[in-house]
């Protein structure tokens, strides 16, 4: 899951820097277009929308443990994994309602400055970013929800195995123990049986 993380990033700063920078002679690597696409604020807002979320809540603990997961040597409770399953869950939705509502605001914001037209595109510029970081954090988190959805899946069906094999045990102790005591009560009645034929043989005597 990591190299698709990467993948994600190496993607993301590719399209930035060749489709992103087009211009009149063809696609070519633009490094300095990558400034359009940084804004601190946007950023710090998205982070403000969802970090406070994570250390009120409690999950902080929850949401690091999905980091943790793409170590393949990690591994964690069954109650654990579903935890933080929900805790990646809860983050996708919380991303993409930050990003909405920022979007939103600043379109409240330029509406109320039309007026203005030299500052409209730097405006609905950092008003689109917002969006753009939603869905970037979005990507991010889609490898880490289906890796702990693995993780889960895997620990089920090892639960099962263990479980099956727990059962064919068992069933062969019980099997053996119906067989042990068929064993002895055959050899009850056989005492009994021949105690009979002895008792009838002293009684043909007397």
């Amino acid at each position: 899951m990591i190299m698709e993380i990467i993948s994600i990033l190496l993607g993301i700063i590719l399209l930035m820097t060749t489709g992103y920078g087009y211009s009149g002679n063809g696609f070519g690597l633009d490094l300095s277009r990558l400034r359009h696409l940084l804004d601190i604020p946007s950023l710090v807002i998205m982070l403000v929308f969802t970090v406070p979320v994570l250390l009120k809540s409690g999950v902080w603990r929850d949401f690091k443990r999905a980091w943790r997961l793409l170590r393949k040597d990690y591994t964690c409770h069954l109650s654990e994994l579903r935890r933080t399953l929900d805790v990646v869950e809860m983050m996708q939705k919380q991303v993409i309602y930050a990003g909405v509502i920022c979007m939103l605001l600043s379109f409240v914001t330029i509406l109320g400055l039309l007026s203005d037209l030299a500052s409209l595109g730097p405006m609905m510029a950092v008003a689109i970013l917002t969006m753009l970081y939603a869905v970037i954090f979005e990507m991010l988190l889609l490898p880490l929800q289906l890796e702990v959805k693995r993780r889960i899946i895997d620990y089920m069906e090892t639960d099962t195995e263990v479980e099956s094999e727990a059962a064919k045990n068992w069933g062969g102790t019980v099997a053996g123990a119906a067989v042990e005591n068929q064993s002895r009560t055959a050899a009850n009645e056989a005492m009994e049986n021949d105690g009979g034929a002895k008792a009838d043989a002293g009684d043909d005597q007397v």
